[in-house]
């Protein structure tokens, strides 16, 4: 009887645990990504950080994403500072430095190159993270919402 008890439990458990992953979808945006708990819930980086941390190998690959978005944000804030310098000084009619505005300009691009590095290892970080799931067959998923006097239908892939 306790072994049929036990078994049961770990049964609960194995069952429980599986249930408990959900998969996450990332959609790439001019700025950075939006992150999904199954199409349908938005999640912040840090939350998906906290749902990554079940699987070790996707929670490091996330951690260097972040580490690349956050140079990213940092690259480009430089960059628009150092842009913004020359164009206020000659607005208020002295004159500019235009390699410091040259510097930004090549911070910035170097900034969307770095975010596009940023995307590609989230990207396959969930890849990790969701390998690990069951795989649906269809990965359509239409939505209706009824908004006024319309209607929009939303279809992920």
């Amino acid at each position: 009887m306790k072994a049929l008890t036990v078994l049961f439990a770990l049964v609960v458990i194995v069952c429980a645990q599986t249930n408990a992953q959900q998969k996450i979808t990332m959609y790439k945006t001019f700025g950075g990504a939006i992150y999904e708990l199954n199409d349908s819930v938005q999640l912040s980086i840090k939350q998906t950080a906290t749902i990554l941390f079940q699987n070790q190998q996707a929670y490091h690959e996330f951690g260097k994403a972040r580490r690349y978005a956050t140079l990213s944000s940092v690259m480009g804030f430089a960059g628009a500072g150092m842009v913004a310098i020359p164009v206020a000084t000659i607005a208020f009619g002295n004159q500019s430095d235009w390699g410091l505005a040259g510097g930004g300009v090549a911070l910035v691009l170097g900034s969307l190159l770095v975010n596009q590095v940023y995307k590609a290892k989230a990207y396959d970080a969930l890849e990790i993270y969701n390998s690990s799931l069951p795989q649906k067959t269809s990965r359509i998923q239409p939505h209706l919402y009824f908004y006024g006097t319309g209607a929009k239908l939303v279809i992920k892939f």
